[in-house]
């Protein structure tokens, strides 16, 4: 497992706490999964940005899933595939340096690991849907 899969995971499972204790401090969260996953100071920077830019876009990002799951309510997702969809989301906009193909991969791996059984299958089709429409505004 890459030290970058490492800091997805620790972002992964500082949103979860984030969302199920919103009262938590985020800093705090994310220094307990910083931590847990030895993330040298490189990682813990990406994955720390990469935390704050999924928290502080949290609305757009959740008004920019919604667009693409397809008979589903943003509340009926399960929260580790919304956090997932969220922290992929928030690199694909905000870290264009990281290639959309690795973002997406990333983002499967994480959700076969933490999600359900289809997760993987379904984190994929509504990444796959929303790069397609940021390189071709037309499909929307």
């Amino acid at each position: 497992m890459g030290k970058r899969r490492d800091a997805r995971e620790a972002v992964l499972e500082s949103l979860y706490g984030w969302e199920m204790r919103v009262d938590t401090d985020i800093r705090e969260l994310f220094e307990i999964n910083r931590i847990a996953h030895r993330l040298d100071k490189d990682n813990a920077d990406f994955a720390f940005r990469l935390l704050t830019k999924t928290i502080e876009n949290v609305e757009n990002l959740d008004a920019e899933i919604a667009k693409f799951i397809e008979n589903w309510d943003l509340g009926r997702l399960a929260i580790i595939d919304k956090n997932i969809l969220r922290l992929s989301l928030a690199e694909l906009y905000f870290f264009p340096e990281i290639p959309r193909k690795v973002t997406i991969d990333e983002a499967i791996e994480l959700a076969k690991t933490f999600g359900a059984a289809d997760s993987g299958r379904f984190v994929n089709g509504v990444l796959d849907a929303i790069s397609k429409k940021q390189s071709d505004p037309s499909l929307e």
